[in-house]
């Protein structure tokens, strides 16, 4: 169980959005012809500025530590 889940799960919702953006960007180098096709350039874009953000989110928060105090293994404790 989490202890505190605001931050708990505000830390995971920042990974998400994380991953998702990433796929987004990784498209654009997969696929780059189909990406900058109308309103693709705005959407990698778009990704690219959300990975920036939650970049710069993950530095100011210590994210990588919220998430293994949170969800990390307490020693097989249940």
């Amino acid at each position: 169980m989490v202890e505190n889940p605001r931050q708990a799960y505000g830390a995971l919702l920042v990974m998400v959005v994380a991953a998702i953006s990433g796929i987004i960007i990784a498209s654009g180098f997969v696929a780059p012809d189909r990406v900058m096709q109308g309103n693709g350039v705005w959407i990698y874009l778009s990704a690219v500025g959300v990975m920036i953000g939650c970049a710069i989110i993950s530095w100011l928060t210590d994210l990588p530590g919220i998430l293994f105090r949170e969800f990390g293994s307490g020693g097989g404790e249940y």
